[in-house]
């Protein structure tokens, strides 16, 4: 039977079925079905953009941290120095990758005219908070290390977030700010994983939550990735953006999320923390839209909005 929610917007409704539809046949996640997931993450996506280069790159072991590769769209070394947006995937902590979500980083990067490195991290529980931030301000010390082979104007470098890619973004923000490593022009976030305690400790109301990503993904997500159990008090402040002592110094924010999200609340929240904090801050609200609506929905008319919308708040921070 197809989906009817009143909550939903109409012209999302049908993906949205096929979606449960797909969620219904597969298994819980979990530890023992994380493989499933990740598997399937791989396989999935559109294929590559044929007229946007790219390549990919390997960053070596570090003091703490393992290897990991860099996925470098619209790079082209004869062209005077331009933007860069350093993009942080989406997958909960657990999964995800960055060849899933080329084809979106190609047209914005053909878009805006800029480069774009994607951070292929490491995945929990393989790697936990304190590795993956070491990978993270790698990834940061690498581009602008390349930036003058890559034509990258340092000063208009910008973070991009999507999801549990937020937490990272907001992570390396946060450690940009506080050793004073390098002034970023700006920090996009899409309905991004910024607190533990939501789905643990703090219940979100049943309206927010309900489809791809709900209460009970998001406590798995945390406890893989922390170690230790989501909500509790031990959990180190750095470790989780929401929890952060300060937000002093953080670039100007673009924060966007569907008013179904689960993220919903706790995105408005940050949003005000944001700007009692003194950092110029957008929050850009969707009606009816639920967790990554515009990736389920693609071709909707509220997806073609939430992208452009994107494409804006990026255009400012790079010029």
């Amino acid at each position: 039977m197809a989906i009817t929610d009143p909550l939903v917007a109409d012209e999302l409704l049908p993906s949205l079925d096929a979606l449960m539809q797909l969620t219904e046949q597969s298994p819980p996640l979990n530890g023992a079905n994380l493989g499933f997931y990740r598997k399937r993450a791989r396989v999935g996506g559109s294929k590559p953009l044929e007229d946007v280069p790219f390549e990919v790159v390997e960053v070596p072991d570090g003091a703490g941290y393992r290897g990991f590769r860099l996925w470098l769209i619209n790079t082209n070394a004869d062209t005077p120095a331009r933007p860069a947006v350093l993009h942080f995937h989406g997958g909960g902590l657990v999964m995800g990758n960055c060849q899933n979500s080329l084809p979106r980083m190609q047209s914005l990067a053909k878009a805006l005219n800029c480069v774009v490195v994607s951070v292929e991290y490491g995945l929990a529980p393989e790697v936990g908070p304190e590795e993956a931030q070491l990978q993270h301000q790698a990834a940061l010390n690498w581009l602008m290390a390349e930036a003058a082979t890559l034509a990258i104007e340092v000063s208009q470098i910008s973070l991009l977030g999507v999801s549990a890619g937020g937490c990272h973004a907001v992570n390396l923000a946060l450690r940009c700010a506080a050793d004073k490593l390098i002034n970023l022009a700006g920090m996009a976030l899409l309905y991004p994983m910024l607190d533990d305690r939501t789905g643990s400790t703090v219940m979100p109301p049943a309206h927010q939550g309900r489809y791809l990503w709900t209460a009970e993904h998001n406590h798995y997500g945390w406890r893989t990735f922390l170690g230790k159990a989501p909500g509790s008090d031990k959990i180190p402040s750095h470790h989780v953006p929401a929890r952060a002592s300060t937000l002093s110094g953080l670039p100007s924010t673009y924060i966007a999320v569907g008013e179904l999200d689960l993220f919903y609340a706790e995105n408005c929240s940050f949003a005000e923390k944001l700007e009692a904090a003194g950092i110029a801050t957008e929050l850009y609200t969707v009606p009816g839209a639920f967790h990554a609506f515009e990736s389920i929905a693609p071709k909707s008319q509220l997806a073609n909005e939430f992208n452009q919308h994107l494409l804006q708040a990026l255009d400012r921070f790079g010029h």
